[in-house]
């Protein structure tokens, strides 16, 4: 039995479940956890050797395995590029659209299916956002359906309120 115990912690995503929820926790991959379906555990196993195999690829490669396991065909990762004449205005001018009169800037927008749960996506976000290094800054959209043929309107209003803080600290 402590034999088994030992070669499961060289190799966790082969041991038992204890094990691999044990290391999933130790990198923070826990949340990726889903209990809704009995493909839990082997989703688990899959996600922690990736993480493990990918170590140079923890970026988008990683990122995107990652999206793919939860949300298969329903997600996408782009790169964001920013109007060169209008740099001074960084990041108010981000775009997907790759053209030479813009430079590529380090965000990234992920954009998921509106059939996405959102409940559990608002639980996985922050960690998704740390699956990218620092200097990435992740965007989590929804892509909700064109209103095109549907009569919507839509209005907006608002109100400036100004907030202070007067504490010398």
């Amino acid at each position: 039995m402590v034999f088994s115990t030992i070669f499961n912690y060289s190799v966790p995503c082969q041991g038992r479940q204890s094990v691999v929820e044990c290391f999933t926790k130790l990198n923070g991959l826990v949340v990726f956890r889903r209990d809704d379906d009995g493909l839990s555990d082997t989703l688990m196993r899959i996600i922690y050797a990736n993480w493990q195999a990918l170590a140079s690829e923890r970026w988008l490669g990683f990122l995107q395995f990652v999206l793919d396991m939860l949300y298969p065909k329903q997600n996408e990762i782009m790169r964001l590029w920013h109007s060169k004449s209008l740099a001074h205005k960084y990041p108010s001018y981000l775009t997907d659209t790759v053209r030479t009169d813009r430079f590529l800037t380090s965000r990234i927008r992920i954009k998921l299916d509106a059939v996405v749960n959102i409940c559990e996506l608002s639980e996985l976000a922050p960690t998704l956002s740390r699956l990218v290094p620092w200097q990435v800054v992740p965007e989590i959209t929804v892509n909700l359906p064109s209103t095109q043929n549907m009569d919507v309107k839509v209005a907006v209003a608002g109100e400036v309120i100004a907030v202070a803080d007067f504490s010398p600290f």
